[in-house]
């Protein structure tokens, strides 16, 4: 995982649209407090209270949001796929920030990230033709008619993720994600590195979460 100071670096030079105060930010710098401890998160308690989401990747998530909601066109979802969980579990989480509800859908990873196929991605990268998922923080944005259907474009926010747009990393419908396989297998099928859900869902999950809402991907 990048230092905090690369971490921030990132956030100055590839979310400059999204420009905000980073004063609390770089205090943290300062005094060594991790970036997600920066922001008081209290308000948040009755989001995903089945804890469906490891509690550092929901801290990480929201502390984000928390930095920088009064710059993300769109407040209603934040969405954590958890990497570090089997691909045969519902590990795509979409967070209703107004009602505190948490959807939980198949999805799978790259291809790269799990070269045996055992439903475990290992290995995570930003390079061109890795067929690898990536981690981090992106930004979702608009949607297009494409080889897999209806998808959403995703641009990466760090140095972990800073390819995913010329990567076409998208979120999509695909049929090797199955329910029935992964109900038998404890695994779906792999992608390129895409983001991808089950076909029957793609329209709604895209629907929910388009147009600049927060996307986390993260492991243990």
């Amino acid at each position: 995982m990048p230092t905090f100071s690369t971490f921030l670096l990132s956030l100055i030079m590839t979310f400059r649209v999204y420009a905000v105060d980073l004063s609390q930010v770089r205090s943290a710098v300062q005094s060594r407090v991790p970036w997600y401890e920066v922001p008081d998160l209290s308000h948040f308690d009755y989001l995903d209270t089945k804890n469906k989401i490891p509690e550092l990747a929901k801290k990480k998530a929201l502390a984000y949001y928390e930095l920088y909601k009064d710059k993300i066109p769109n407040k209603n979802y934040i969405t954590v796929f958890d990497a570090s969980n089997v691909s045969g579990k519902p590990r795509l989480h979409l967070i209703h920030i107004p009602t505190g509800a948490t959807e939980s859908y198949l999805v799978a990873h790259g291809k790269g990230s799990d070269r045996n196929h055992d439903g475990y991605a290992e290995k995570f990268s930003n390079q061109p033709n890795s067929n690898a998922t990536s981690l981090g923080f992106y930004i979702t944005e608009a949607t297009y008619m494409g080889d897999n259907g209806y998808s959403l474009r995703l641009k990466g926010l760090e140095s972990t993720n800073s390819n995913a747009y010329a990567r076409a990393i998208v979120v999509h419908g695909a049929g090797y994600v199955d329910a029935k396989m992964a109900a038998a297998q404890n695994k779906v099928g792999r992608s390129q590195g895409c983001p991808a859900v089950e076909t029957k869902y793609a329209k709604s999950v895209i629907n929910k979460i388009k147009n600049g809402s927060v996307f986390y991907i993260w492991s243990q």
